[in-house]
């Protein structure tokens, strides 16, 4: 694999020899000898150097995928015996209160797991599981992969469903009133997440449905706690998960206002490739997981 890898970086087989510290008869060897036990030729050199081929690709992919489960098992080999091990990538909020939740529960109930959570977008997280460096993810997929070839590879389960809140700091006028309107939020100042994320297009959206232009923020900022602490302390308000908002408002540090956002977010899923999904450390994670529902 890092033969290959290597020739698809550099692009030639010198650069790969340099890298490997081998002459380039030595590397052309390994090559030929690769080529020979696979059946199929790997790569194509011409006078511009050299690339690999569609089915080079392919192996490349394959081979990758590979390693990084035995990398898995591996780790999961070192821990102390009967004891499972999980790469989970996953979405910043589910971090929160649902992720701890579901550990807690495995600690007290089993299996013995260990965990190394990785926080990063869900299309990130997704390319995880699908190459195997990752042995789940958890987070908000989207319609495009849902409809992708690769969904079919991937067994995915819905956590929780994720409505939306309009926050405020608990001193805010609006947040005394019985009923808000969204004619009203339209002439308030806001703290908004960047275009792009499905916050704004179910903030933006919401008021396009009722023919309203929606309001321009006075702050963009991705993170939803950082957007509940400048809320706190101004007169902007802010949209966030209502998971996200449980702990601050019991801090009393923001407060939902009393209108219910008629767009949410999609649900939270937990998703696995499929023949993974019945090892015991997963599917003990995944139920612990569902049981935050229950």
């Amino acid at each position: 694999m890092t033969l290959l890898n290597l020739i698809a970086e550099g692009g030639s087989l010198s650069k790969a020899a340099q890298a490997l510290s081998l002459t380039q008869p030595a590397v052309t060897a390994m090559l030929q000898e690769l080529e020979s036990v696979l059946g199929v030729q790997l790569v194509e050199r011409d006078r511009r150097g050299a690339r690999l081929t569609a089915i080079g690709m392919a192996t490349h992919v394959q081979l990758r995928q590979a390693l990084n489960v035995l990398n898995g098992l591996e780790s999961g080999l070192a821990m102390a015996p009967e004891t499972h091990h999980l790469r989970v990538g996953v979405l910043t909020t589910a971090m929160l209160e649902l992720v701890p939740d579901a550990v807690a529960k495995l600690r007290r109930d089993g299996p013995r797991t260990t965990f190394q959570f990785f926080e990063n977008t869900v299309d990130s997280v997704v390319r995880g599981v699908l190459d195997g460096s990752l042995d789940c993810g958890i987070g908000r997929i989207g319609t495009g992969v849902l409809q992708s070839a690769n969904s079919k590879r991937l067994k995915i389960s819905q956590i929780q469903k994720a409505p939306l809140k309009i926050v405020g700091a608990p001193t805010h006028p609006l947040c005394e009133l019985a009923r808000v309107s969204l004619s009203t939020l339209q002439n308030q100042s806001w703290i908004l997440l960047p275009h792009g994320t499905q916050s704004r297009e179910a903030f933006d959206h919401a008021f396009i449905q009722q023919g309203l232009v929606p309001p321009l923020p006075v702050v963009e900022s991705l993170s939803f706690y950082s957007n509940f602490h400048l809320a706190s302390k101004t007169d902007l308000l802010t949209i966030a998960p209502a998971a996200a908002l449980e702990h601050f408002a019991a801090a009393n540090i923001v407060q939902a206002l009393k209108i219910t956002w008629p767009i949410g977010l999609s649900p939270i899923m937990f998703f696995c490739l499929k023949e993974l999904s019945a090892t015991r450390a997963i599917s003990a994670f995944r139920q612990a997981l569902l049981s935050q529902e229950s």
